[in-house]
């Protein structure tokens, strides 16, 4: 079992060369911006979730691209990484970010209503 000190790092950092390798290399349909989120690594260390936000496009067809890649990915990762193991991969839509959208397009748009 990993230290949580090193789990938060290796959260971090498969954060931001997941996010550098989708706007570098993955190809999504035009006018649609994806971001990672956030990332939960297994106690372990051995697996990791990569939560996408997705805007201005289909949610579930931008996670069948990056499912559709995930071996690629981890590839790139294996060989990127200074660290073993590399956990292995797995890609969700952050359900959690949806909800925000929604209560702040609630709130816009009561106070837009004079509701605030």
């Amino acid at each position: 079992m990993a230290s949580r000190r090193r789990i938060q790092k290796i959260a971090q950092l498969l954060q931001e060369e997941t996010a550098k390798m989708l706007d570098r290399e993955a190809e999504f349909p035009e006018g649609t911006l994806v971001t990672v989120t956030r990332v939960s690594v297994s106690e372990d260390g051995l697996y990791a979730d990569i939560f996408l936000s997705v805007l201005g496009g289909d949610a579930k067809r931008i996670l069948a691209i990056t499912q559709k890649s995930v071996y690629h990915i981890q590839q790139i990762l294996n060989r990127r990484l200074r660290m073993r193991p590399v956990p292995k991969i797995r890609f969700t839509i952050d359900e959690e970010e949806i909800k925000r959208q929604g209560v702040e397009k609630s709130l816009a748009e009561l106070k837009r209503d004079g509701g605030i």
